[in-house]
């Protein structure tokens, strides 16, 4: 085949055991939705856990490569802080959209919520279209959850179907009684 004349990881000419995310040949531990390395039959833990399914509309959030203030590994949590939370059409802070920095380009696609109720169907859970975008952050670094603020260089921050461009993000600490942060 083509391959004979490759070695894998265990030293067979033509091979196809490969190097897991550990470094281990033939290992198998994999990237988790975290991007996070972690052994076979274990998800490991992430901080933010989007429990909304899909719905078919959306609105796109690109945070830039130019971002200074995320270290990589940082998580980023999308929320509407007046969204559908539950079948009921209940309004209520609710996470949309999730993200994991690792210092190059990283696109979020936030679920927008879906009212299906007029023809028999569900009320379905996710941002309400028109609000604005509060964004969250786990620093990995610290272990711990802080708001933040941002900037975009095109559009507006608001779920709206179509997208922003955040450009710089900055991590607003609960602690600091000068941060009105609504932790």
């Amino acid at each position: 085949s083509a391959n004979d004349c490759v070695q894998d990881c265990a030293g067979t000419w033509g091979g196809d055991v490969v190097e897991d995310c550990a470094g281990e040949c033939g290992g198998t531990s994999f990237l988790n939705s975290c991007n996070q390395c972690v052994d076979e039959g274990t998800e490991g833990s992430c901080h933010f856990n989007l429990d909304i399914a899909e719905t078919g509309l959306s609105t796109l959030f690109i945070f830039l490569d130019s971002i200074t203030g995320l270290d990589i590994g940082d998580e980023i949590g999308l929320f509407d802080n007046t969204g559908i939370i539950d079948s009921l059409g209940t309004e209520g802070q609710i996470l949309v959209g999730v993200g994991v920095w690792d210092g190059s380009q990283v696109e979020v696609v936030a679920i927008e919520s879906q009212d299906l109720s007029d023809f028999g169907g569900p009320i379905l859970p996710g941002y309400v279209s028109g609000n604005t975008m509060s964004l969250r952050v786990w620093d990995v670094s610290n272990s711990e959850e802080l708001s933040a603020s941002y900037t975009t260089s095109f559009g507006s921050g608001s779920f709206n179907g179509l997208f922003s461009n955040i450009n710089e993000v900055s991590l607003i600490d609960c602690d600091d009684e000068n941060q009105n942060c609504g932790c």
